[in-house]
């Protein structure tokens, strides 16, 4: 095998491993997606008691229930969250339950942030005792959190790049719970004497990512070209040895 072959052979199984490996890598991609698509569509049962302190913990998106006093208007606010096109925040709350040792952060939804970012919304959040319906939800499950987590000092609210629960406890000094409680698409909950009241923002919890079956037909997309550039190296090659054979 002369030089050039050898270069041409060694430059199309690198470029088919490759492609291949995309390939496997988007069917892996669209396997995570489909967990947590059917954990949505499946864990939204009878709603678990948080303040009993369950354990094991609730599964992922399971609907939970828990009682409790938001934390004198401390919030952190997450940043770069899309809402109909719209770049703003998630409002996260600090929950105090008597029953457990942490504050249970509980995310309330979207609210815009502003022309000027040097400017953060000041909210009101509800006072005095609440029972929150929603679901449970851990961030670490979140596969596309990345980088060091960063939290803006000085007064709050507190603006955040990452929900990463125990940076933030270590960075604030606060106990911070393990997870985060997702508060019910809809905009009313009890209240502790069982009178209604609204609050919470523009919020929608079904997984925002990129569905399995895309990720499928770009694993496909992946092979097709794996294949097509090994066809193309057999017929460039085929050509070579026919034009070769026609000389002699």
């Amino acid at each position: 095998m002369n030089r050039g072959k050898l270069v041409a052979v060694t430059l199309t199984v690198l470029a088919i491993f490759i492609l291949v490996n995309l390939g496997l890598w988007q069917l892996e991609r669209a396997d995570e997606k489909q967990v947590l698509f059917d954990d949505f569509a499946q864990n939204q049962s009878e709603a678990v008691d948080l303040t009993l302190q369950p354990n094991p913990l609730p599964a992922r998106y399971q609907s939970v229930e828990i009682t409790g006093t938001f934390a004198d208007n401390r919030y952190f606010l997450l940043d770069n969250q899309i809402w109909q096109g719209r770049v703003g925040y998630q409002v996260i709350g600090l929950l105090e339950v008597t029953e457990l040792p942490y504050l249970v952060p509980v995310n309330m939804g979207w609210v815009t942030a502003g022309i000027d970012r040097s400017y953060l919304p000041d909210l009101d959040l509800p006072e005095g005792e609440v029972q929150i319906s929603g679901l449970f939800y851990t961030p670490a499950d979140d596969a596309f959190m990345l980088g060091d987590q960063v939290i803006e000092a000085g007064s709050w609210p507190q603006r955040i790049q990452q929900l990463k629960l125990d940076a933030l406890s270590e960075a604030t000094q606060l106990p911070l719970a393990p997870y985060v409680v997702l508060l019910s698409a809809g905009y009313q909950t009890a209240t502790a004497d069982s009178a209604t009241a609204e609050f919470g923002w523009p919020r929608q919890w079904q997984p925002q990512v990129m569905t399995p079956q895309k990720h499928r037909a770009y694993a496909w997309q992946w092979f097709s070209l794996a294949i097509a550039c090994g066809l193309v190296f057999w017929f460039a090659s085929r050509s070579r040895k026919t034009k070769t054979e026609d000389r002699t």
